[in-house]
């Protein structure tokens, strides 16, 4: 059940999921119609593989960069005692816990439908932050749970990742007509995560404001979105690259170009971002923590 003093029902997050779920298949069905009439048979044939051979690899990829292991209780009891006090102030299920072998500090939650939710953290990101911190991330994730855009962001949002990411894969290889063909899958991919990534930009919004609700301390997750950006700047440009076509699932964008071509990048600048500024996210946290501060009785 969502708690509705917690999270209140927000039109503007509603409207975009609704949007998003609706349009963005279209737009994706529409485009590969489009391009496999448009182009001559051998592109047919090398989009579609693309497009089939591109899942497989960016799995694979994705599966040996990780290899993310679900966590039991006894692995981790402080995290997941942690996660259990969140989720009884948020009235919701636990999710399963997942540790990523990755060396980003990052977050992210997984709701397939069907499925248990999978929370996402890296180890980077538990040595990095300090309780408090851990705390606010973790309930901005869990804030994607209770409002329910982490279903429509993996259901909607998984297949343009998996296309750029196998894209990205596929223009490795030295045949021209792979390299054509990955060119178009991560057109394909960017543009179908228009919508996509346009939920993404409110959804961060609207999480940041949970788990403040949800803590009663704006200013950790502040403190964490800063310690988190400026890890990420540290880290060599390929390790970021290799996780950034998952970045409208992040707690932080990488910043990491999703695609290898700058004229493709320049056209879909403006609608490509997965993240609201970290300043307008701070200054937001800003305002509900003077707000926090206001309603905390006097000692």
């Amino acid at each position: 059940m969502r708690n509705h003093e917690l999270f209140p029902y927000d039109r503007s997050l509603l409207l975009r999921m609704v949007l998003v779920s609706v349009f963005t298949p279209l737009l994706v069905i529409a485009i590969v119609v489009g391009a496999i009439l448009a182009l001559p048979n051998p592109f047919q044939f090398v989009l579609a593989g693309v497009i089939v051979c591109g899942a497989t690899m960016a799995t694979w990829e994705r599966n040996r960069l990780a290899g993310g292991a679900v966590l039991r209780e006894q692995d981790a009891p402080e995290l997941f005692a942690t996660v259990d006090r969140l989720c009884a102030v948020a009235d919701l299920p636990r999710p399963e816990l997942v540790l990523e072998r990755e060396s980003q500090p990052n977050s992210w939650i997984v709701a397939a439908p069907g499925r248990r939710p999978r929370l996402h953290v890296t180890k980077p990101l538990l040595e990095l932050l300090d309780r408090n911190e851990l705390q606010a991330v973790l309930a901005h994730e869990l804030s994607h749970l209770a409002s329910r855009d982490a279903a429509v962001m993996t259901v909607v949002g998984m297949p343009g990742t998996v296309l750029l990411a196998g894209a990205r894969r596929a223009s490795r290889a030295g045949w021209w007509l792979i390299i054509v063909g990955a060119m178009i899958a991560a057109a394909i991919g960017s543009f179908s995560r228009l919508g996509t990534n346009a939920l993404s930009r409110y959804r961060e919004l609207a999480a940041d404001q949970g788990a403040a609700a949800i803590t009663g301390h704006p200013s950790a997750l502040a403190s964490a979105l800063l310690k988190v950006s400026s890890a990420l700047a540290q880290l060599p440009t390929a390790d970021l690259r290799a996780v950034a076509a998952r970045d409208g699932f992040h707690l932080v964008a990488t910043g990491a170009n999703q695609t290898s071509w700058r004229a493709l990048n320049r056209l879909l600048n403006r609608f490509s971002a997965t993240h609201p500024p970290l300043a307008r996210r701070l200054a937001a946290l800003e305002q509900l923590e003077r707000h926090a501060q206001r309603a905390r009785p006097a000692l």
